[in-house]
């Protein structure tokens, strides 16, 4: 046992605790915590212990531990979950998403490009995919800029999981978040922008520090019940 220290049941609803545990874990900003029980969840699925439980599930377990590893800016290992992920549940639509994201990062962009391209088949909808088309613009925009950094050719392998208080060096900063709870837009320069529309109209909150506060609140209480693409709007609004 990787960890000895994580007490979690051996059944489905001991994965079930232990994935709330994780996420109410990463709400609170404890992300290597949140890693830690993640990895226990899926070390018990993975060795037979916890049986029965469904791909559903386990794709899951993957796919928010890759957000977990995306805010730690642990690109590679966040691209390796989205892909177990997929391989388990390939409906996951954030997990796809989320590796295209990593794929950028690491520059892959033609990978990165292929991800969204179906997201946003998968998502037709204008008033829900604006993020995926933000995403896909950067992509191409990176794409003609340079070539990428593999041939396309990736061996996914699992990621081990990551001694408690250990992070990669950090990469860019994220700056909007949105159905995959974060994308990513750097600037090379100060210049002025026109002030950007408001995107959510529909989310009130008071344009101070308080107000901010209480969205914060608000976002990480809809991530810790599931409603991840709910909690992504509050952030994004707050930032």
């Amino acid at each position: 046992d990787p960890f000895p220290d994580i007490n979690v049941e051996a059944s489905r609803s001991g994965i079930e605790s232990a994935k709330s545990q994780a996420n109410s874990l990463f709400a609170k900003g404890a992300l290597d915590e949140s890693v830690r029980w993640f990895s226990k969840a899926i070390w018990l699925v993975q060795s037979g212990q916890a049986s029965d439980i469904p791909g559903e599930l386990h794709s899951i377990l993957h796919s928010n531990r890759a957000f977990a590893y995306i805010k730690l800016k642990s690109w590679q290992e966040a691209e390796t979950d989205c892909s177990a992920a997929l391989a388990l549940n390939d409906g996951n639509t954030k997990a796809r998403y989320r590796r295209s994201m990593a794929h950028l990062e690491l520059g892959r962009h033609s990978e990165a490009l292929h991800d969204v391209d179906q997201v946003l088949s998968e998502m037709p909808d204008s008033a829900n995919n604006k993020e995926a088309m933000d995403l896909r613009h950067r992509i191409l925009h990176l794409q003609r800029a340079g070539p990428d950094k593999t041939d396309g050719t990736i061996v996914h392998e699992m990621p081990a999981p990551k001694e408690k208080g250990a992070r990669d060096p950090p990469g860019q900063v994220w700056k909007r978040m949105e159905i995959v709870e974060a994308s990513d837009e750097s600037e090379d320069d100060t210049a002025a922008k026109e002030p950007e529309k408001d995107p959510f109209p529909d989310i009130n909150m008071e344009a101070n520090r308080s107000g901010i506060e209480t969205a914060k609140n608000q976002a990480n209480s809809l991530f810790a019940k599931g409603s991840f693409d709910e909690a992504a709007r509050w952030f994004s609004k707050a930032i």
